[in-house]
């Protein structure tokens, strides 16, 4: 099925990615997320209920030490658009949309509103600008289909969706580069994995070669 509103509507349908911006910036959800420390976004599905379009979208807990992971929530997110995002968030899909419900009706009264200069990129976009970051400091960019190296160490993470996202993902990268690549070597390894891109340096350290690398959510 297609969805598609006129060019001259003042209410746009909006993209997956910006869906994903709405809930990172519900302040609901802000709250959720800590609680759930760190969870996994899944998939949005958009679906048409009645009236409204809206994508719903599992959050699952974050497994560790062998835990599978579990589902923490259901968010469904208005993809109409005029200015402010709809969000509900429960246990079940029925109860995201009845929450949803409530904020468009105004009986409940947080939504979230965009910024004025709100602009959405395209994956590709955000990928080039990413890239283009480590070209400046005149670092090579090596993109193997995947990284096995016996230590691999985090250094943080981060995404990067929008324009407003683009300032907070230079001073992460620049200081990446300042404190992991340029003591060390003049090129990075960049991969992705299940819509993270992952960008590391390599160095030996008493005989075994180490990776430390940052990974960045753009989507897909």
């Amino acid at each position: 099925q297609f969805y598609e509103v006129p060019l001259d509507s003042e209410t746009k349908l909006i993209g997956p990615t910006a869906v994903r911006e709405a809930l990172d910036r519900d302040p609901e959800f802000a709250q959720l997320k800590t609680l759930l420390r760190n969870p996994r976004i899944g998939d949005n599905i958009l679906y048409r209920v009645g009236d409204h379009d809206v994508y719903f979208i599992p959050v699952y807990t974050a497994g560790a030490g062998g835990v599978v992971a579990q589902l923490g929530t259901i968010a469904a997110v208005g993809a109409a658009f005029n200015g402010e995002y709809f969000v509900g968030l429960g246990a079940t899909q029925e109860e995201a949309f009845e929450q949803y419900l409530k904020k468009v009706s105004g009986v409940a009264s947080t939504t979230t509103t965009a910024d004025d200069d709100y602009v959405e990129l395209i994956k590709d976009d955000r990928i080039n600008i990413i890239k283009s970051i480590f070209e400046k400091e005149q670092i090579i960019i090596s993109e193997p289909t995947s990284i096995q190296i016996p230590l691999s160490f985090n250094e943080g993470e981060i995404f990067f969706f929008t324009e407003d996202d683009l300032p907070d993902t230079e001073l992460f990268l620049s200081e990446f580069i300042d404190d992991f690549v340029k003591p060390r070597s003049d090129r990075v390894f960049m991969w992705e994995v299940d819509a993270i891109l992952n960008i590391g340096t390599v160095y030996v350290k008493d005989g075994l070669p180490e990776i430390h690398y940052v990974s960045i959510e753009v989507g897909n």
